[in-house]
């Protein structure tokens, strides 16, 4: 009974042993398994805040970005401000300087008009602003004293001119005119020029076809004058005489070509009527822009000798446009 009774507890002990050997083998491995779960959130930890940082370095990187776009979105809409009022100004002005085309186109008109109900046929361009007077109608051969039949034509054109042109200059008696709608002192200058052909003149009291010009052009603008001394009072908008001389020999032809047609359109006098170029303030910028942006100056305009001094029958004319 005795020896039973020990073979059981013998047992049971073996039992707890084991039981204690395996609860504390779970429990080391419990641990090592907390221990490598603790190692590696630390880890994780770790990458999560280096991951935090390079994200919070890639968001302030992308704030930055997006600050500098918006900067870049406001200059850029500041710049389409500034070109839409360069494009308004220029529009004015490409408006301005075709309003002022088109006036000079009715001028030209008006004045053939005019002429033609007077018996006297001229050819006019207007797109270039030229009246055109025919060597025929006022000249003889190679000479640049006025026919009879010149000097009346003249007479007529003095009065035509007189009629029409101060609307579109400046002129001491404005106010008193009627004018039409919108006219106004458009007008730089008018120049009287004087063309020939390309045959040398051979005798006669000119030395060449340079002297021959200018002297056609000097006698017209003088007839003129002497006929309607109101037009000599006629300014532009400057307060520079309006009408002038030129002389341009052979240089200028109409038609090309060395047969006798072609020659006798070459003779003649031109009354070329040229606009007067935007002044400073037109091609200037809006006022806030001026200083940083400032268009280009004033286009030069044709140097052409006024009425008191005339043309020296020797030099070379300057162009006009």
């Amino acid at each position: 009974m005795a020896g039973g009774m020990r073979v059981v507890e013998s047992a049971d002990e073996t039992y707890y042993v084991s039981l204690n050997d395996m609860m504390i083998g779970l429990l080391f491995l419990f641990i090592i398994i907390l221990m490598a779960f603790a190692l590696n959130f630390r880890t994780a930890e770790r990458e999560a805040g280096d991951m935090l940082d390079r994200l919070g370095r890639e968001r302030d990187g992308l704030a930055a970005e997006r600050d500098l776009l918006a900067e870049e979105r406001d200059l850029l809409a500041d710049e389409r401000d500034r070109l839409a009022l360069r494009r308004d100004e220029l529009e004015r002005v490409t408006m301005r300087l075709l309003d002022r085309d088109r006036l000079r186109h009715e001028l030209l008109l008006e004045i053939r008009r005019r002429l033609a109900a007077r018996g006297i046929d001229v050819v006019v361009e207007p797109e270039k602003g030229i009246l055109r007077l025919p060597e025929s109608l006022l000249f003889a051969s190679a000479r640049a004293e006025l026919i009879d039949a010149g000097r009346q034509a003249l007479a007529v054109l003095a009065e035509v001119l007189q009629a029409t042109v101060p609307c579109y200059a400046r002129a001491p008696r404005a106010a008193a005119r009627t004018c039409p709608p919108g006219a106004s002192a458009i007008l730089e200058t008018v120049l009287i020029e004087g063309h020939t052909d390309d045959v040398p003149l051979s005798g006669g009291p000119h030395r060449d076809n340079w002297q021959l010009s200018a002297a056609r052009g000097v006698a017209t603008f003088k007839t003129l004058m002497e006929m309607m001394p109101s037009l000599d009072e006629l300014d532009n908008a400057r307060g520079e005489k309006l009408f002038g001389v030129a002389g341009y020999e052979r240089r200028r032809p109409v038609a090309i070509g060395a047969d006798a047609d072609a020659r006798r359109q070459n003779r003649r006098i031109d009354l070329r009527f040229v606009v007067a170029a935007p002044d400073a303030d037109e091609l200037a910028a809006p006022r806030h822009d001026r200083d940083a942006d400032a268009l280009a100056p004033k286009a030069d305009l044709p140097n052409a000798a006024d009425g008191s001094t005339g043309v020296p029958a020797d030099a070379h004319p300057p162009d006009a446009r």
